[in-house]
């Protein structure tokens, strides 16, 4: 996580010379792209019909901040070539800034909102149909961010760019094993979503996706039902 300092500097340069970055990228984006494809030479490259971020000799990594279900039609290509790492931030801290036309700070404050590791289940369940192949994985990087809007009319505003201030946390998630490994030790067996949420401090509706992707490894097998909940154990 040393060379997150390296990559961002080297997007803030890129971004700084041609705008936003090199095809219109954030520098959220450009700054990932940087820390897992250190070289330029390696960015933009065409695989089956499709501009790949980045291509070397560990494979394609492809950087999605948002919507992983649009990458489906790129997987497709891709996967049949060579592996494919699938790169997602997690914003774990988020400070708001605002700035007037001229860029000039107007305010700051601190996000109450947070993500994890467990939220991101939500958008990697719509590539579930990729999980299981060994030429597959995903990236989630745990960021601290500081998020930019520009001042409006009447109140309004409109997001600016969203940039990486530190990475706290890389979560490599390749196999059930990976996935598994989120579990935490003090696990009821059986346990429910319900369960799991309590032991997580987690939504329902994040813990629900990551029992359907721990199910789709056969991580854990379905034991029973506790009122509406569906009860599991480990596999």
């Amino acid at each position: 996580m040393d060379d997150f300092a390296s990559a961002l500097a080297a997007a803030e340069r890129d971004a700084g010379g041609k705008g936003i970055g090199t095809m219109g990228e954030k520098t959220l984006h450009l700054a990932l792209k940087y820390y897992f494809a250190p070289d330029p030479e390696t960015h933009e490259r065409e695989v089956g019909g499709f501009i790949a971020d980045a291509v070397t000799e560990d494979g394609i990594f492809e950087i999605q901040t948002r919507g992983l279900s649009r990458l489906k039609p790129k997987l497709q290509a891709f996967l049949p070539v060579c592996p494919v790492t699938v790169v997602h931030p997690v914003a774990l801290e988020k400070r708001l800034l605002r700035v007037d036309e001229n860029g000039v700070l107007l305010s700051s404050r601190k996000s109450p909102k947070h993500e994890s590791v467990f939220s991101a289940m939500r958008e990697i369940y719509t590539l579930r149909d990729f999980l299981n192949n060994d030429r597959f994985r995903i990236a989630l990087c745990g960021v601290e961010l500081a998020e930019y809007r520009i001042a409006g009319k009447r109140g309004s505003q409109c997001k600016l760019d969203r940039v990486p201030l530190a990475l706290r946390e890389l979560w490599m998630l390749e196999s059930g094993d990976d996935y598994a490994a989120l579990l935490p030790q003090a696990l009821p067996d059986p346990f429910s979503v319900s369960d799991l949420s309590a032991l997580l401090h987690q939504p329902e509706m994040h813990i629900r996706m990551y029992v359907n992707i721990l199910a789709r490894f056969r991580c854990i097998r379905e034991c029973g039902r506790r009122g509406r909940y569906k009860l599991w154990q480990r596999g």
